[in-house]
């Protein structure tokens, strides 16, 4: 069974995505997050269609559920049958999809994010605080660059353990306004 700790943690990761904060993830918050994805990287017509394309598969795949909406209470339940369902299995799907996000940012295909990368996601997702996001891309760096095994493993840790014992990153991270 899921645990307060670990709903309050979806609930956190929720609020990541819902950009103009009506209480709901839709088309409207996707829209805002990869177009800004996408401009923010000046890409070409081409590249930035695939880029949108990935991003929209990943956002209708690992966090709507198949939905064109979802309400925070909507997506804790598809979370909470998930998770009680089959805790491997739930474990398997998010760490897949932190994958597929998180590959996003590795633009040179090296399991690598520049700090360029890792801010644009960032600000993509309306985390524009810069100070907040060079914090956390300094303490994962590894030779000006984090590796993104770190991304997914850090995600998959934070939507999947529901030990309050344990340190979180992506916890100590909201709390200082992610």
């Amino acid at each position: 069974m899921a645990n307060e700790y670990l709903i309050s943690k979806w609930k956190m990761w929720f609020s990541w995505f819902d950009h103009n904060t009506d209480g709901k993830v839709c088309a409207e918050d996707l829209e805002t997050a990869r177009e800004k994805y996408a401009n923010l990287h000046h890409y070409d017509a081409d590249r930035k269609k695939a880029a949108m394309d990935a991003y929209s598969a990943w956002w209708s795949e690992y966090l709507m559920f198949g939905k064109s909406e979802i309400t925070e209470a909507e997506f804790i339940e598809c979370q909470k049958k998930a998770f009680e369902a089959d805790r491997t299995q739930f474990a398997k799907r998010i760490e897949e999809g932190q994958e597929a996000v998180c590959s996003l940012m590795d633009l040179d295909g090296d399991g690598m994010c520049t700090e360029e990368d890792c801010m644009i996601m960032l600000k993509s997702a309306e985390h524009n605080n810069d100070a907040v996001n060079r914090r956390w891309f300094d303490a994962h760096s590894v030779d000006g660059k984090v590796p993104v095994k770190t991304s997914v493993d850090m995600w998959t840790h934070f939507l999947t353990c529901d030990d309050e014992s344990k340190p979180d990153m992506v916890v100590q991270l909201f709390k200082s306004g992610f």
